[in-house]
C-alpha cells in the first residue's frame, strides 16, 4: 500500500509515498461511520485491511467485529482489543484462519474464557499460530480442544495462563506433530506434563520451549527436553525455584549434540 519515489538527480534520496488506497483506508479507519452496516458489504480484501488498522488502534470489540470478518481471513491480531467470548464466537465463519493473537501485552486478560477458545478450536481447524498469553481464565478444557482439533498448530503461547496443568501438555504431545514453539511459562505444569509433551509426536519438531517461572518443575524436566528434543535451539527456564546446578551440567554434557541459540536459567 506504499510506493517509493526516487529523485532522478539523487539516487540516494527515496521517499515513501502513500497510495490513494492506503490513504483511503486510513481515513475510513478514523471515521465513525465504519460502524454502519454497509461495512459488511465491502470486499474481503478491504475488510482485512480495515480490520488490521482498527486492531492496531484497539478499536475492534464485540459489537463491531462481525462487520469486518469474512471466510477468507487468515490472520487476526486482537492483542490490543477488548473482546470477550461473545466477540470470539463470530470467528466461526473464519474457517481458513491461520494466525490468531489474543495475547495480553500488559495486564491479565479476564474477558476470554475456555468457552471462547473452544468455539475457535472447533471452527478454525487450520490454525498454525495461537497466542493466549495472560488469558488467565482459560483452562485445560480449552487447550485439549485446541490440541485435538488444530493438528497443524506450530506456535502456541500460553504463558501466564495459571490454570493450565499437565493435561494440556499431554494432549499437545499426543496430537500436535508440527509444534515448533511452545511457551507455558508461569503455568501450573509439573515434570510429568513435560515428559508427556517431549516424548510425544512433537519431539522432533520442537525448537523453542519457554517454561520460566514454573514453580513445580525440576531438573528432570530440563533433562527431558534436552534428551528428547534433538532440534531444540531455545530453552528458557529462569525463575523456576526447584532448578539446581544439575540442569546446567546437563546442558554442558549435551554439548555439540544441540544447536542452542538461547538458554536462560536461574540456579537457586
Amino acid at each position: 500500500m506504499t510506493r517509493f519515489h526516487c529523485d532522478s538527480t539523487d539516487t540516494a534520496r527515496c521517499y515513501k509515498i502513500p497510495t490513494l488506497y492506503f490513504y483511503s483506508m486510513k481515513q475510513l479507519a478514523l471515521h465513525s461511520y465504519l460502524c454502519d452496516s454497509t461495512t459488511e458489504r465491502l470486499p474481503a480484501n478491504i475488510k482485512s485491511d480495515l480490520m488490521m488498522l482498527l486492531c492496531q488502534r484497539g478499536l475492534i470489540n464485540d459489537i463491531n467485529i462481525q462487520r469486518f470478518l469474512h471466510s477468507r481471513l487468515v490472520s487476526l491480531d486482537l492483542s490490543e482489543c477488548n473482546v470477550t467470548d461473545t466477540g470470539l464466537s463470530h470467528l466461526q465463519m473464519c474457517n481458513m484462519l491461520r494466525k490468531l493473537d489474543l495475547n495480553s501485552l500488559k495486564e491479565p486478560r479476564q474477558s476470554i474464557t475456555s468457552r471462547g477458545i473452544m468455539c475457535i478450536a472447533s471452527s478454525c481447524r487450520f490454525l498454525q499460530t495461537l497466542g493466549l498469553r495472560r488469558c488467565v481464565n482459560i483452562t485445560d478444557e480449552s487447550l485439549v480442544s485446541v490440541a485435538q482439533n488444530c493438528r497443524q498448530l506450530r506456535d502456541l503461547d500460553i504463558g501466564g495462563c495459571c490454570l493450565i496443568t499437565d493435561l494440556s501438555l499431554a494432549e499437545l504431545g499426543k496430537n500436535c506433530g508440527l509444534l515448533r514453539s511452545l511457551n507455558f511459562s508461569a503455568t501450573n505444569v509439573t515434570d510429568n506434563g513435560i515428559f508427556s509433551l517431549v516424548s510425544g509426536v512433537c519431539a522432533v519438531s520442537l525448537q523453542e520451549v519457554h517454561m520460566a517461572s514454573c514453580r513445580h518443575i525440576t531438573d528432570d524436566a530440563v533433562e527431558a527436553v534436552i534428551l528428547y528434543c534433538k532440534n531444540i535451539s531455545i530453552i528458557i527456564f529462569h525463575g523456576c525455584p526447584l532448578i539446581t546446578e544439575k540442569s546446567r551440567e546437563a546442558l554442558g554434557d549435551a554439548g555439540s549434540n544441540l544447536q542452542l541459540k538461547q538458554v536462560t536459567w536461574t540456579v537457586y
